[in-house]
């Protein structure tokens, strides 16, 4: 299986359960868990940018936190 074919199909899998997420089948846990097994089944790396959850913390971001004086990219930015 080559990477494109690997991503192609972690890619399917995750919609599936994102669906099942989005419909309460499954919870935020189970959704991390079965990112994590997909991704280890198709020999993505846990630091991948293919990676469907985003495991950075938005408020630590600096586009999205208090970086030097305010919110990073609004458009009420003063600083």
């Amino acid at each position: 299986m080559t990477k494109d074919e690997a991503i192609l199909r972690y890619k399917s899998a995750m919609a599936v359960f994102k669906n099942w997420h989005a419909n309460g089948v499954i919870s935020d846990d189970d959704l991390q868990a079965i990112d994590t097994m997909l991704a280890q089944k198709h020999g993505l790396s846990s630091c991948s940018i293919f990676l469907e959850n985003d495991l950075l913390c938005k408020e630590n971001r600096v586009i999205y936190g208090s970086a030097k004086g305010g919110h990073y990219g609004q458009k009420d930015n003063k600083s």
